[in-house]
Parts: C-alpha cells; structure tokens; sequence
C-alpha cells in the first residue's frame, strides 16, 4: 500500500469513526495539517469523479430503458437502444 492509498484509507476511517478531525490525528498519531490536506485531496478526487458509475445491462432485458441520474440531482428516463445517443446524454454533465 502506497502512501496515497494508506492516508485515503485513513480518511475513509475517520469518516466512519465519528471522533473529530483532531481526536482521529491523535490516536491515529498523525499531524492535523497532514491529515487536514488529505483530507481536501479525497474530497477533490470525489468531485473529479463525476458521481457515474458503469451501465450494465442484463442479456435477457426486453426494453432499452436507461436513467441516468447527473451529480447535481437531475434525473434522466430514456427509452432507446442507441448508445451513442445513450453516451452523449451520460456526457453532458
């Protein structure tokens, strides 16, 4: 595990600990500082993200219904079996 990975992991624990920034560094034996900037870096990499996740569609579907549900909210139905039509829709966000 790199360190990239290990201090995002560390967020991700503090997150589900409930204990405040401070009293996590503490135990954690981590300067606040450094946890503060990680901290801002995985929120950037959840922003950067765009919120999508991967469509899949099962073999045996008899209709072409997508939704398609845009970070801020905004939610989508569309009824097609064209793809590119279905990835332009997915990329205007």
């Amino acid at each position: 595990m790199d360190k990239n990975e290990f201090m995002l992991s560390q967020v991700e624990s503090w997150k589900q600990s409930g204990l405040s920034q401070q009293a996590y560094c503490d135990q954690a034996v981590i300067k606040l500082g450094t946890f503060s900037y990680w901290i801002r870096k995985s929120k950037n990499e959840e922003a950067q993200s765009g919120g999508f996740i991967a469509l899949k569609k099962p073999i045996f579907a008899l209709e072409n219904k997508y939704e398609i549900v845009y970070p801020n909210g905004v939610v989508l139905r569309v009824d097609t079996d064209n793809l590119s039509e279905l990835s332009a829709l997915v990329n205007l966000y």
